[in-house]
């Protein structure tokens, strides 16, 4: 075996160095330009959109408080309602409501008649309040506007839809009481509204009770108003041998206040006088004295 000379060993070392000196002297400039430098972002130039054709709103022009004032002043609410809201195994199912001849009030449609003493769970079914929200779509609703000086009156409810309505105007500050009376008075209720047939200010006493026979309303408004009373009936037990009594009281004398002025057909309500109806009473000379 052959062995290497020093100068031969010094000359290999010399030559390892030599290559190394030159792969490092490559300058790191040059070395960037071989890659692919990033270009510079140029700024966005933000350019208008073309305009995009909208019809007018004519209602704009008023702005939208005087459009939904406009809206809650032609239309009973949100509680309107397109189809028939009552249960199915309360009340048949109706395609149409029928109107009176020669009016645009509508005719109450049927319930089934109720046969078993009513519970709280029948009177939340029985929801006579979207039912009118609900034919104020077909026509007005139909009600008897009472005279100011009426104190009691005799009636019966419409068969087969079991309820009738009353109107009764009533002054500023001044203070009604409205109590139905029959021999069958646990199968009775009453329901005090307003003009859209909901419990407006100065009712929530009465929507609240389960199952009132008796209301009572003072006026908080600035003006004198109207207020609507729905005797509901759902079994029929009234009729022209058995009518109910529908009993008013009021704290102000009907002879020393004018109420001519209060509008009765107003917002769903339209007139349509009981035929059935007997008045009596003459015009009250004090207050009313209201039982414990």
């Amino acid at each position: 075996m052959r062995s290497h000379s020093p100068q031969f060993h010094v000359a290999t070392v010399f030559s390892g160095l030599l290559m190394a000196s030159t792969l490092c002297s490559a300058s790191p400039q040059q070395d960037r330009g071989r890659r692919e430098s990033p270009q510079p972002v140029r700024p966005m130039v933000e350019r208008a959109s073309p305009e995009i054709s909208r019809p007018d709103n004519p209602r704009s022009v008023a702005g939208p408080m005087t459009d939904r004032m406009d809206r809650m002043d032609r239309h009973p609410g949100p509680r309107t309602r397109e189809v028939d809201p009552r249960p199915e195994a309360l009340a048949p199912r109706v395609s149409s409501v029928g109107l009176y001849p020669g009016t645009r009030v509508v005719v109450p449609p049927a319930w089934h008649r109720c046969t078993t003493f009513p519970t709280g769970f029948y009177w939340r079914q029985r929801d006579l309040m979207a039912e009118i929200q609900w034919l104020s779509r077909r026509g007005f609703v139909p009600v008897t506007a009472l005279g100011d000086t009426v104190e009691a009156l005799t009636d019966y409810v419409q068969v087969p839809s079991g309820w009738r309505a009353y109107g009764i105007s009533v002054p500023v500050g001044g203070t009604v009481q409205i109590e139905v009376q029959h021999s069958n008075l646990g199968w009775f209720r009453l329901m005090l509204v307003d003009k859209w047939g909901r419990p407006g200010p100065g009712m929530m006493q009465a929507a609240i009770a389960p199952q009132p026979i008796l209301v009572t309303y003072k006026n908080p408004g600035k003006e004198a108003t109207a207020v609507y009373v729905i005797v509901d009936d759902p079994a029929w037990w009234s009729d022209a041998k058995n009518p109910y009594t529908l009993a008013i009281r009021r704290n102000w004398d009907p002879a020393r206040v004018d109420l001519s002025g209060v509008k009765m057909v107003a917002g769903l309500w339209g007139a349509s006088p009981s035929v059935s109806a007997e008045f009596r009473g003459p015009s009250l000379t004090g207050p009313a004295v209201y039982p414990h």
